[in-house]
């Protein structure tokens, strides 16, 4: 597997707002996920391109990020504009989707249509899909 980078990180305002964010919200973030948001809050991926079974070269564009001041952020994107309450937002694609948890797993959210596709069954998987 190749190693990813992270590009545009930007540091944290606050060192526990990943932390405050789940407090307040009352979610839970996968160990592995909370790291990498962390460690590259805001940031894009040097491996950004992934394959679904019928769509290859999809694009990871970035993490949100969990400053309140940046533009693209989880307090924008949280709660999701969804039916189903049960998304929790990390991440943005180039076309506005967003990459969620639910039920555990790593799932993109369309937002035309509300509905949602099977990525992969943990953030570990998912970064292994990565690719250049």
């Amino acid at each position: 597997m190749e190693t990813i980078t992270w590009k545009y990180v930007k540091p944290l305002s606050r060192s526990t707002a990943v932390d405050e964010f789940e407090g307040s919200h009352g979610v839970v973030f996968p160990d592995d996920l909370k790291k990498v948001l962390v460690a590259n809050n805001g940031g894009r991926p040097s491996l950004r391109y992934y394959d679904l079974p019928d769509d290859k070269d999809r694009e990871f564009k970035t993490l949100l990020s969990f400053n309140e001041e940046d533009k693209e952020t989880i307090y924008k994107r949280y709660p999701v504009d969804s039916e189903d309450m049960s998304l929790l937002p990390f991440a943005s694609d180039s076309a506005g989707n967003l990459f969620v948890i639910k039920d555990g797993g790593i799932w993109l959210w369309n937002h035309e249509n509300d509905s949602t596709v099977f990525v992969a069954s943990s953030f570990a998987a998912f970064i292994e899909l990565l690719h250049e």
